[in-house]
């Protein structure tokens, strides 16, 4: 069910415990893939190549598992688009970095937005963590920066739902659809040394669409 982080070199299960970031980054693929429900504890401990019962003793549940998954890869995002952000600079700047961080973030990280994907069909305690500990606080936070441009007649008063979804499924699907991105235009456009560059024209692309 889950593709193995490490590919060769791995200890035997009496070597040595698996990392934590290996761990994570493991079990955030694989709810990103199969969903929750299709996901099992015994799968990812075999995958791993660790001992059966060792996430069961790290955090006690597969809800467990979930949550410090998504914290890990969320948090990473929420951290760099923060990370990224000059308070003290012109509101258009702002808007534009904001948009490369999270386009460039998603395209090396496209399990963010599978794990949306799936989790955003129907309402769940799930959606409702992912969105209360790391979506709505950035949107407060970068909200009335598009009310500031719109005020100031910068960009058009589009509203942010479209804008939202403008930038986080459109600027991540090329990356978390990669069998369709493949199977339409080869993999060429996939390959991580373009990820800078497709960030770039993605924030262009926004930006002008959004001017009046």
């Amino acid at each position: 069910m889950v593709n193995a982080v490490r590919t060769r070199g791995r200890p035997r299960k009496d070597e040595a415990p698996a990392p934590e970031d290996e761990v994570l980054q493991a079990a955030l693929r694989a709810f990103a893939t199969h969903g929750f429900g299709g996901v099992s504890i015994r799968t990812l401990n075999r995958e791993l190549g660790v001992s059966h019962n060792l996430l069961h003793q790290r955090f006690g549940s597969k809800e467990a598992v979930w949550r410090a998954s998504v914290d890990w890869g969320f948090g990473h995002l929420v951290a760099e688009l923060l990370g990224s952000d000059d308070e003290s600079g012109e509101p258009m700047a702002r808007l534009h970095s904001f948009v490369r961080t999270f386009v460039h973030f998603s395209a090396q990280h496209p399990e963010l937005l599978r794990v949306m994907n799936i989790e955003g069909v129907q309402s769940s305690d799930r959606l409702d963590y992912i969105a209360d500990t790391f979506v709505e606080p950035i949107i407060d936070l970068f909200l009335p920066l598009r009310d500031a441009l719109v005020e100031r007649g910068e960009i058009r008063p589009v509203p942010p739902e479209v804008i939202f979804h403008m930038i986080t499924s459109g600027g991540g699907s090329m990356f978390a659809s990669r069998g369709l991105t493949t199977r339409l235009f080869t993999d060429a456009p996939l390959a991580p040394e373009r990820a800078g560059e497709y960030a770039d024209t993605f924030a262009d692309l926004i930006i002008n669409a959004l001017r009046p």
